[in-house]
């Protein structure tokens, strides 16, 4: 009980103290606050700075061997390279406490706003020339919604091993900003992209709205459904997994082509309200006719490989969730080609289409339901649809088999077409028919030959009737009466995968380390790689690789 009264007798005490010093307590939480507001401003400030006041936000590169710094030191910038850029302060006299916290978070905060946008960035090329002199670095963009979840794995292994500033997630920004602040720093850099060849023509034609000095070249990390283009630069039909840094070793060795890039202009027939009958006294109406225009990397298509490529389209914008694998997509085109087959909606396609060649008018047989149009050697996933020349003869000579209903008798080459061979930087079109959908998943087996049409440098179709159309693999359906043109727009610099030794690689190289140290300038390097993409392309055909003018 004594105790009780002591402990209450003491409580009492407490309580008149803290009555009595009612003011001081006010002044202890404002302590309180302002030391917490002042450690908050240190932590902050640590944090996005660190000691050296760099840019320490960013997940520094994490190697796994020092065999792979090393066949890796060109690829990947340095962590310590990449920095914020100076922040402007105002200077003041004779800064009190409170003005300097303020100061501090504020610095700290645009630190941290600045930190999300590419213009808050600054390289230090110091830092990149005492980590490597011949510094060519990768700048990635990633489809994540490429190849089912293979683009997130990869979006993820290649942010652990190389700089955030190198690895774009294309779902989250657009290209445009990162191309930008690329061609600022003054690096000469190489582009992967991984995804599908839709995304690959995306980033062609953003470096081209650009209109960049340099312009980087760009190699593929197939994760699309036909990866066409990855599969004639040799890049394999689609990505099956294994390390990312055995693939930015491919990179590094890779040589660099040119790739032809066509413009489709697509001429809409007038609407239909301008084309009612009028009465004879009023004057005629000026019929507006819409234009769409498109580039072209791989194909352009008209009848029923367009229609099979459509009805894939619309399936998967309605139901996405059903896409989720490469093999997946390929049974669900499976089953668009069934459906357009018993349709048959284009059928006797010579008789809805006109094609010209060159200015010249060309004869469309009538057995035909589709027209293909051909940059690169590779059709709806490797196939072969013109063939090469020497192919060409072997069959002239061997006969065409009698036996198989899927080598027609219109499949015959014409004398006129027959040695010409086909390639993606000639500046020239393969026209090509197609007798069916049947005939087309024939030729995936090479058990059918595509019918030659004619091959030249401008294209001019125009239709009937409504048909289904295609430009690398984006289908619409093109009204009736309307045109369409193709014709040559531009060359782009890609790389291809070397699978040996290659004179093309070691000239590639050459110039690369040539532009690096002065000694040519921009345009001296975009003419020399042109000039080695031609000669790769003769050392193909006739097994040696001639020696450069580098005069």
């Amino acid at each position: 009980m004594i105790k009780f009264w002591e402990r209450l007798q003491s409580l009492e005490t407490l309580t008149q103290l803290h009555a009595g010093n009612e003011a001081d307590s006010w002044w202890k939480l404002v302590f309180t606050a302002v030391l917490a507001l002042f450690l908050m401003a240190v932590l902050m400030d640590w944090m996005v700075f660190g000691d050296t006041g760099q840019l320490s936000g960013l997940p520094p590169v994490q190697w796994r061997t020092k065999s792979d710094r090393r066949s890796l030191r060109r690829l990947a910038l340095p962590a310590d390279s990449v920095k914020l850029a100076a922040v402007a302060e105002e200077p003041t006299k004779t800064p009190d406490r409170t003005e300097m916290i303020r100061q501090r978070m504020n610095k700290a905060m645009l630190a941290i706003m600045a930190a999300r946008t590419w213009d808050g960035l600054e390289v230090d090329h110091t830092v990149l020339r005492s980590a490597a002199s011949d510094c060519r670095p990768c700048l990635v963009f990633v489809n994540t919604r490429s190849g089912g979840q293979q683009g997130m794995k990869v979006l993820i292994e290649l942010r652990a091993i190389l700089h955030s500033v190198q690895v774009v997630d294309l779902q989250k920004e657009g290209p445009e900003a990162a191309l930008s602040w690329w061609s600022k720093t003054g690096l000469k850099y190489r582009i992967l992209v991984c995804g599908g060849d839709g995304t690959v023509g995306w980033l062609l034609g953003v470096l081209e709205e650009l209109q960049l000095e340099y312009v980087p070249p760009i190699a593929i990390l197939p994760l699309g459904t036909g990866n066409d283009l990855a599969r004639v630069l040799g890049w394999g039909g689609g990505f099956t997994g294994g390390s990312m840094l055995a693939w930015l070793q491919l990179v590094d060795n890779a040589h660099v082509e040119l790739l032809d890039r066509w413009v489709v202009q697509c001429t809409d027939s007038a609407s239909s309200a301008s084309s009612l009958r009028r009465p004879s006294f009023l004057p005629a109406l000026q019929q507006s006719r819409e234009r769409k225009t498109m580039s072209m990397c791989n194909y352009f298509g008209i009848g029923v490989d367009a229609a099979v490529a459509l009805d894939f389209h619309q399936m998967r914008e309605r139901s996405p969730h059903l896409f989720v694998s490469c093999l997946v997509n390929k049974l669900w085109y499976f089953r668009s080609g069934t459906k357009a087959m018993f349709q048959n909606t284009c059928a006797n396609i010579g008789s809805k289409v006109t094609l010209e060649c060159d200015g010249a008018a060309v004869d469309i047989p009538q057995n035909l339901e589709g027209i293909i149009v051909l940059n690169i050697p590779s059709f709806g996933g490797g196939t072969d649809l013109w063939g090469q020349a020497h192919a060409a003869h072997e069959d002239d000579e061997d006969g065409v088999d009698s036996d198989s209903s899927m080598c027609m008798e219109d499949s015959i080459i014409p004398d006129h077409l027959q040695s010409l061979r086909q390639s993606k930087q000639d500046g020239k079109l393969e026209v090509v028919g197609v007798h069916g959908v049947l005939q087309l998943g024939a030729s995936q087996v090479g058990l059918y030959k595509a019918q030659r049409l004619a091959q030249g440098s401008c294209v001019k179709l125009a239709n009937k009737v409504p048909l289904p159309v295609e430009v690398d693999g984006e289908p619409w359906w093109f009204a009736s009466d309307g045109e369409i043109e193709i014709s040559l727009k531009s060359q782009a610099f890609v790389l291809a995968r070397n699978t040996a030794s290659s004179h093309a690689a070691f000239a590639t190289d050459v110039v690369d380390s040539a532009l690096q140290r002065d000694i040519i300038t921009v345009a001296q390097r975009d003419q020399l790689f042109k000039d080695i993409a031609h000669r790769s392309q003769t050392s193909r055909r006739f097994g040696s690789f001639p020696k450069l003018a580098f005069d």
